[in-house]
């Protein structure tokens, strides 16, 4: 009988800690179904966890036929558990396969998902939505999550490094935290409310005792757009420092951006399969006033004035000379400065 519960059952190896030396060694892996074929009396399978994939081979005669029978008619993503040995094998991508002694199906999949795990592409963004658990599975987008989750532990490692204390502020406010930015209602207790444009009005107050903060959270802001720049909702990373000027501001962000870069080139050589655009940059991020830019932008043909924005659609316009992906422009100095 194939059991369905975890019970006392659990993972002994993730699939990026079993390799061939390993021969003979019985494990306990978990995950989910990425293919399965059959040949005669053999079944092959392949089990994704969250680190890679595992071989299983399930021979007639190396284990019990009721478990190579079900294994056999498993559909993908049905998630399972499987206890056997370590075999080494030349003919394995991975160098080694699983020889299965016990299988444990915890949920059997019955319709098929619309599109193949292994697919780079998904054209149909709604089709993605609706099954954003089978969607995720995709390497492409693992190695999104992952080399973000990456960039995120290297920035609040650097922040720790240079002493600063990581605070949480509140993200339901009484009032604007910045005037002009459009704000999002809500009802707090039957009071008005707003969710929080940014934490800065906090982050001043905590320097009075605390001099270095930080902050990595949601910020909300009700601006429509269709662009890649809509910020209804986004991840910030604030900081905020004692006894400096915008000048320190300026080589704290060229520090983040450097980290960023390195940690996701890193993680990219660590990863084969990554297909990241990655920028080179400078030893030194070129760094523009905002009289520069508006004179640059003007001689490029741009319709703007002293005291506009610094519109996306202007900066497009400035000569590639100045503004290519190994030279990231700051333009954090405070225009009225």
């Amino acid at each position: 009988m194939i059991k369905t519960e975890l019970g006392t059952l659990r993972r002994s190896h993730y699939s990026n800690e079993l390799n061939p030396s390993m021969d003979g060694l019985e494990v306990t892996i978990m995950g989910w179904v990425v293919t399965i074929r059959g040949h005669g009396n053999i079944s092959f399978a392949t089990i994704r966890d969250k680190n890679g994939d595992i071989p299983i081979v399930a021979k007639k005669g190396d284990c019990p036929d009721e478990l190579r029978e079900k294994l056999s008619i498993l559909k993908a993503h049905s998630s399972i558990a499987i206890i056997g040995k370590i075999k080494s094998s030349e003919k394995a991508p991975t160098g080694f396969e699983i020889i299965p002694s016990e299988l444990r199906v915890f949920s059997d999949v019955e319709k098929i998902p619309p599109f193949e795990p292994l697919a780079k592409t998904v054209k149909n963004i709604d089709t993605r939505l609706e099954v954003r658990p089978i969607d995720l599975r995709r390497k492409i987008l693992q190695h999104i999550f992952n080399a973000r989750s990456q960039v995120l532990k290297s920035i609040r490692d650097y922040f720790y490094q240079q002493n600063f204390t990581e605070i949480n502020t509140p993200k339901m406010i009484a009032t604007a935290t910045e005037g002009g930015a459009a704000l999002f209602p809500i009802f707090y207790y039957n009071k008005e409310a707003f969710l929080a444009q940014s934490p800065q009005l906090y982050k001043e107050q905590l320097t009075m005792s605390f001099e270095k903060v930080f902050e990595i959270a949601p910020i909300f802001r009700a601006e429509p757009s269709r662009t890649n720049r809509h910020l209804a909702e986004a991840i910030s990373v604030d900081l905020e420092e004692a006894f400096v000027d915008y000048n320190d501001v300026m080589n704290r962000i060229e520090d983040i951006i450097k980290i960023a870069i390195v940690t996701v080139s890193d993680y990219a050589k660590n990863n084969s399969d990554v297909e990241f655009i990655i920028p080179s940059i400078p030893e030194h991020i070129p760094r523009y006033s905002y009289d520069e830019l508006i004179e640059k932008m003007q001689k490029a043909g741009a319709k703007t004035e002293w005291g506009d924005d610094l519109y996306p659609s202007n900066l497009k316009k400035l000569a590639w000379k100045d503004f290519t992906l190994s030279k990231i422009g700051l333009w954090v100095q405070n225009r009225f400065m």
